[in-house]
């Protein structure tokens, strides 16, 4: 039979690696131009959360809605080596991001831009995966097609 308190220390080790898989950092914000007035550079909605990007460094995760100050711009790198500018008062959503290098068919990226300006340019998901990187804003759908 199983003790009671090592099935309770399995249940939390697996309960920790669950929670570690889905809030995996996929990108770094590499450069900030910071907005003056509000002495920072953007605002990160994760979940019911709501974190500052103040300096490069700052470790960006899926789901994550990112939101420019009026006078800030950002860089962010992620881990297939897409590069985002984001200029200043844009909203971008990191609706989906999954980057598998050994099965291609499994990379998959949306974006979402709600508002504002951005530069991309496309990784390796673009390329193991050309049909499943999608930029999408308000008024149309970028879909890379090889």
């Amino acid at each position: 039979m199983i003790n009671k308190d090592f099935f309770l220390r399995i249940v939390f080790i697996a309960l920790f690696l669950v929670s570690f898989l889905f809030s995996k950092d996929i990108g770094i914000v590499e450069k900030v131009v910071v907005d003056d007035t509000e002495n920072q550079v953007a605002l990160v909605q994760r979940g019911e959360e709501v974190l500052f990007i103040t300096s490069a460094g700052f470790k960006v995760q899926k789901k994550d809605i990112i939101k420019t100050f009026k006078a800030s711009k950002l860089k962010i790198r992620f881990i297939d080596d897409t590069i985002i500018y984001i200029g200043p008062k844009t909203t971008l959503e990191i609706a989906q991001y999954y980057y598998d290098k050994q099965n291609k068919q499994n990379n998959k990226t949306n974006f979402k831009i709600k508002q504002g300006s951005y530069k991309i340019k496309t990784g390796d998901i673009e390329k193991l995966a050309p049909k499943q990187f999608k930029i999408e804003t308000q008024f149309s759908t970028i879909g890379i097609r090889g």
